[in-house]
C-alpha cells in the first residue's frame, strides 16, 4: 500500500484510534461536515511534512488524523494511553511490529504465490511461511502472558484480545496441527524409489514396478544400460511433486506417446506417492484462508503512527527538547516551552553541518486567561511565522492523541484551524491580491465558530497603509465578536496600538499584544515572543545591512570596481 493512496477505511476489528465503534462513527460524521472547509492550513502549518516525519510510509493516514481536529476528550485520552503503553514497554512495540510485519510479508508474497507448488523446494518455502505465521501467533501469546500486568491502555489490551481470539479459533488449531504434520511428511518423505523394469529381446521396456521405497537418496552409478535407456537422466526431487508423469507423457516427433503402457503405470504409481504432499498442502492452505489477515493491515498503519511519534519524542529528548502529554481542558489553553518541530528538524540538520548554530527558542502562549486573540508584531525574520506554526501544530498533535512539542500543555481543543497566509502567486490574472484576500475572509467568516482557531500571517497588506489598518481592524473585530481564538502576525503596529479600542467594542474574544524581542542596539533577533507593546520599526534596516545593501556600501563597491 503506497503512502499516497487515500482509500476509505473499513472498520477494523483492532482499533488503536477509537475506543468504540460509536466514537469512530461520531468522529467520521464530524469530519464529513468539514469536507468543504478550507484546507490551506495543511500547507501553511506544514502538516503534510509533519505527517511525513511521524510516518513516512503511511503519511497520508497520519495527515488524516492531524487534520481531524477531534474534540472528544475520551478519544484523545484513549490514543494517548496507547502511546504511553508503547513508550513504557519498549519490547511491546518491537514484538508486535516484528510479528505483524512477518505475517503481512508472508501474506503479500509467499503463501498465496506458493499455493500450488511444483517442487519440494517450493513446497518447503510455503511451509516456512505457514510456520512463521504460527510462530508469530505463539510469540504474541507468550509476550502477552508475560507482560499483561504492564499494559494499561484499553487499545493495546484490546489488540491482544484480538490475537488471543485468533489463536483460540478452531481454524488456527487445525492449521497448526496440519502444518506440523506436513513438516513431518517432508522430513520423512520418500527420497528414492527402486524399480524393476522388464525388457524384451530388443531392450524395449515391457513392464515395470516399484520394488522398494527409501528415505535415503539412491547414489546413481551410471552404466551402459543407464545411458541407453535413460540417457543419463537423474530424477531430481524438484521434479517429483508436479505430477511426475507430465514430463514423460508428451508426444514424440511422430505424434506418438513417449511411454508405453508399462511406463505409464510406473509413473502413475510414483505420482500417487507424492500426491499426498500436495493434498496436505491444500488442506493447510484451506485452513489458512479461513483466518482473516485484513486486520493485520490496520494494525500495521496504526502501529506506524505510534512508533513514529515515539521516534520523534526520542529524537527531541536526545537534543534536550521536551515533549509532553497534553491535558485536555474545557475552558483554557496554557502552553509552556513550546517549539516548532518542523523548524527543530531543519535547525538540527543545519547545526550538524555548520559552525554557525541556529537556536531553537522556547515560547509560551495562553488562550482564555485574559486574552484569546493576539496581534503579533516584531522584526522581519524574527520568528513570527515559526511561532504561529508551532501553536497550530501543537493543537493538531494534541487533538490527534500525540505528545506535543512543549514542556507542558493544558489545551482546550479547536473544532477546526483556519489559516490566512497570503501568497502573491495565488492570485489570478484578473484578480488583485486584495480581492483574493477578501474572498478568502468571506469563506472563513461564513463557517468559523467560537471554538475555532484562526491564524493570520501578514494579511491585509495590499492596499494603502491607512486602508490596511482600517480593514484589518474590521477583520479582527468581526472574528473577536464571533469569539474566535487566534493570532494575527502583522507589520501594522498601528493596528496593535488599537488593542484597547478593540476591547472596548463589545467583542467576545479579548485582544492582546505580543511582540518578538529584538536587540534595539544591534537589531539581533531573539526569537522570543512576549506580551508587550509594538515597536514602530520592523528592523528591516538590519537585514539590508546583513546583505551589504546600503547607500554607502553600494557606492564604495562601485568606486572600487572602477
Amino acid at each position: 500500500m503506497k503512502n499516497d493512496q487515500r482509500e476509505l477505511l473499513k472498520d477494523p476489528l483492532v482499533d488503536l484510534y477509537y475506543p468504540s465503534k460509536q466514537k469512530r462513527e461520531q468522529c467520521r460524521a464530524e469530519n464529513a461536515k468539514k469536507r468543504d472547509l478550507p484546507k490551506d492550513m495543511e500547507q501553511n502549518l506544514e502538516l503534510a511534512q509533519l505527517a511525513g516525519q511521524i510516518s513516512s510510509y503511511y503519511s497520508n493516514r497520519t495527515l488524516e488524523l492531524l487534520t481531524e481536529f477531534c474534540c472528544d476528550k475520551e478519544v484523545i485520552e484513549y490514543r494517548l494511553d496507547v502511546l504511553e503503553d508503547f513508550m513504557r514497554v519498549p519490547k511491546l512495540a518491537a514484538t508486535v511490529k516484528k510479528t505483524v510485519d512477518i505475517m503481512l510479508e508472508n501474506d503479500r508474497k509467499n503463501i498465496y504465490r506458493l499455493s500450488a507448488p511444483d517442487s519440494f523446494s517450493m513446497l518447503a518455502e510455503a511451509l516456512q511461511a505457514y510456520e512463521a505465521y504460527v510462530d508469530c501467533m505463539e510469540l504474541l501469546h507468550s509476550f502477552y502472558e508475560e507482560s499483561r500486568d504492564k499494559l494499561h491502555s484499553a487499545g493495546v489490551i484490546g489488540m491482544f484480545g484480538y490475537f488471543e481470539e485468533q489463536r483460540r479459533d478452531p481454524h488456527y488449531a487445525q492449521l497448526k496441527q496440519e502444518t506440523a504434520e506436513l513438516r513431518a511428511m517432508i522430513k520423512n518423505r520418500v527420497r528414492s524409489v527402486t524399480v524393476a523394469i522388464n525388457l524384451d529381446e530388443t531392450l524395449v521396456p515391457v513392464s515395470a514396478g516399484i520394488l522398494e521405497l527409501s528415505d535415503e537418496p539412491y547414489i546413481l552409478k551410471p552404466s551402459l544400460l543407464d545411458r541407453i535407456i535413460y540417457h543419463g537422466a537423474n530424477f531430481q526431487s524438484s521434479k517429483i511433486v508436479k505430477s511426475v508423469r507430465n514430463k514423460y507423457t508428451g508426444l514424440n516427433t511422430d505424434g506418438e506417446p513417449n511411454l508405453n503402457a508399462a511406463d505409464k503405470a510406473l509413473f502413475d504409481e510414483l505420482s500417487a506417492l507424492t500426491d499426498g504432499f500436495v493434498q496436505k498442502l491444500a488442506d493447510v492452505l484451506e485452513e489458512y484462508q479461513k483466518i482473516t489477515l485484513k486486520d493485520m493491515y490496520s494494525i500495521s498503519y496504526q502501529l506506524d503512527f505510534y512508533l513514529g511519534a515515539i521516534d520523534m519524542i526520542n529524537l527531541c529528548t536526545s537534543c534536550g527538547m521536551k515533549m509532553s502529554r497534553p491535558v485536555i481542558s474545557e475552558d483554557k489553553t496554557v502552553i509552556k516551552g513550546l517549539f516548532d518541530p518542523i523548524y527543530f528538524r531543519e535547525a538540527r540538520t543545519h547545526n550538524m553541518r555548520s559552525k554557525e548554530q541556529k537556536p531553537v527558542v522556547l515560547n509560551d502562549i495562553t488562550f482564555g486567561e485574559g486574552e484569546d486573540f493576539y496581534l503579533l508584531t516584531g522584526a522581519n525574520n524574527g520568528g513570527k511565522t515559526t511561532f504561529v506554526r508551532a501553536v497550530g501544530i501543537c493543537f493538531a498533535m494534541a487533538q490527534a492523541g500525540l505528545y506535543v512539542p512543549a514542556e507542558s500543555c493544558l489545551l482546550r481543543p479547536a473544532d477546526y484551524i483556519y489559516t490566512h497566509f497570503p501568497k502573491e502567486e495565488q492570485t489570478g490574472i484578473n484578480a488583485s491580491r486584495f480581492t483574493t484576500e477578501i474572498k478568502q475572509f468571506r469563506t472563513i467568516s461564513d463557517t468559523i465558530t467560537e471554538r475555532s482557531l484562526l491564524f493570520m500571517n501578514e494579511s491585509i497588506q495590499s492596499t494603502t497603509p491607512t486602508e490596511c489598518v482600517d480593514i484589518a481592524y474590521e477583520m479582527v473585530k468581526i472574528f473577536t465578536t464571533i469569539g474566535v481564538r487566534g493570532i494575527f502576525a502583522t507589520h501594522l503596529p498601528e493596528l496593535a496600538a488599537k488593542v484597547e479600542e478593540l476591547n472596548g467594542s463589545g467583542i467576545r474574544s479579548k485582544v492582546g499584544s505580543l511582540i518578538v524581542l529584538t536587540d534595539e542596539a544591534t537589531g539581533e533577533r531573539k526569537y522570543k515572543v512576549v506580551k508587550g507593546q509594538p515597536s514602530r520599526t520592523s528592523y528591516a534596516r538590519s537585514i539590508l545591512n546583513e546583505f551589504g545593501i546600503s547607500y554607502e556600501e553600494i557606492i564604495k563597491r562601485q568606486r572600487k570596481a572602477k
